[in-house]
């Protein structure tokens, strides 16, 4: 009578796990004829996550989308930005599909004397991004087979590796997640759809826009133009805050080939003074003049990295950016692309000695992407060596000037 009984529980509760994988099943099934598609709805939510991961790390190691890190080092200035926390909104929801991402990013600009030197010049922000993915599609050849089997073979599978009586047990009686044998179920059904077709996209097209909420900083050193005697003794330290704001739209097309393009347009506004865009300082040797000498004697305290402007006419108002940028790979053989890098950034600051009037600095930079992979064939990192050409609008002391940088971490890649 006991082997049974055990018998008959053990049926019950194998029938109760096995309703649950059917409707699973039946879910996929009905979403592959209903919508034409390769592979399952969770399936394809995690291949857009992860592609949208690579476009904006250019590292196949992350697990979360967002993360990053960038560097650029020419003769004026160092940038860098990086974005060390996200939030992946119903990331782990499998009937929703990947579409916004909440991050905390920083960014900011040193001036080039010393490798990451804070003691002299530098602008740092650092707030909230609002990433949404407004459109994804991917493309395949209509005569290719589905192998709608899949879902059948997995739910087979999962029913013939239970732990056994204990497992099924803790099923019925709430001890243990329904959702533990849903996440199994998908994350099986994506490993298999992942290996079958890895090898039949063809196109692969997202856009998408990014908001950048936060707060800013621009810490600077100036000798008063106007009170030279008094501001040499001690170089005033100026800190311009205040609220910034950004938003872009991106555009990514890619092809199994390995060409591919990434378009980017950007508005922001930040609040600047006549020095917001002027980054190159001037050496300024600080004194100190003895005691009862009437100011005949000075020490010489060091050399610092210092503006000189006229105070009463250093005003603080929210300026304009606006930026495009394109990035090209093109295939050369097998396994290797060369990338191409073309950017324009229109930059407004108050006019030096006004209050009122507007300058613009504009930026154009041509860069040549060479991507490096691993010994496995991935590509790692895309280093560029770039030129970049500054000139002013408005503004008669601006000096124009071209000069060959190096640029690390472009966030594109190829993701076939």
């Amino acid at each position: 009578m006991f082997s049974v009984g055990m018998a008959f529980g053990q049926g019950e509760r194998t029938k109760y796990l096995d309703s649950l994988l059917n409707k699973l099943v039946k879910y996929d099934n009905v979403y592959i004829n209903d919508t034409n598609s390769l592979v399952s709805a969770y399936t394809f939510s995690q291949m857009v996550k992860k592609d949208f991961s690579l476009l904006v790390t250019g590292s196949a190691e992350n697990t979360q989308v967002g993360k990053y890190a960038a560097l650029s080092v020419d003769k004026n200035e160092q940038s860098f930005s990086f974005s060390p926390i996200n939030y992946i909104i119903n990331g782990n929801d499998a009937s929703k599909p990947f579409k916004h991402v909440l991050a905390i990013n920083a960014n900011g600009k040193l001036n080039n004397d010393g490798f990451f030197d804070f003691s002299d010049r530098k602008k740092l922000q650092i707030g909230g991004s609002w990433t949404s993915l407004w459109y994804s599609r991917y493309s395949f050849p209509k005569n290719k087979v589905k192998y709608r089997q899949i879902y059948g073979l997995v739910k087979d599978n999962i029913l013939n590796n239970v732990e056994g009586t204990d497992d099924l047990e803790k099923l019925v009686n709430n001890e243990r997640n329904v959702g533990d044998y849903k996440n199994l179920y998908h994350q099986e059904v994506e490993k298999y759809e992942d290996a079958l077709y890895k090898n039949y996209w063809t196109r692969k097209v997202l856009a998408w826009t990014k908001l950048d909420i936060g707060y800013s900083e621009d810490k600077l050193k100036i000798v008063d133009s106007i009170n030279v005697q008094n501001s040499v003794m001690e170089p005033i330290n100026k800190n311009i805050k205040g609220a910034y704001f950004s938003l872009s739209g991106n555009i990514f097309y890619g092809l199994k080939n390995g060409f591919s393009f990434y378009l980017n347009a950007q508005l922001a506004y930040s609040r600047k003074t006549s020095l917001s865009e002027i980054f190159s300082t001037v050496d300024w040797n600080k004194v100190m003049y003895g005691g009862g000498t009437n100011n005949t004697v000075y020490y010489d305290m060091g050399e610092q990295s210092v503006y000189i402007a006229d105070l009463t006419k250093f005003e603080k108002k929210y300026k304009r950016d606006v930026s495009v940028q394109l990035l090209c790979f093109v295939p050369l053989g097998q396994q290797n692309l060369i990338g191409l890098d073309l950017s324009y950034q229109n930059k407004q600051f108050i006019t030096p000695g006004t209050k009122t009037f507007t300058s613009n600095k504009n930026i154009y930079s041509v860069g040549i992407m060479f991507p490096l992979r691993d010994k496995d064939g991935k590509i790692t990192i895309n280093i560029e060596p770039f030129w970049k050409s500054t000139s002013f609008d408005n503004y008669d002391s601006g000096l124009d000037e071209s000069f060959w940088g190096v640029k690390f971490g472009v966030p594109l890649n190829q993701i076939f």
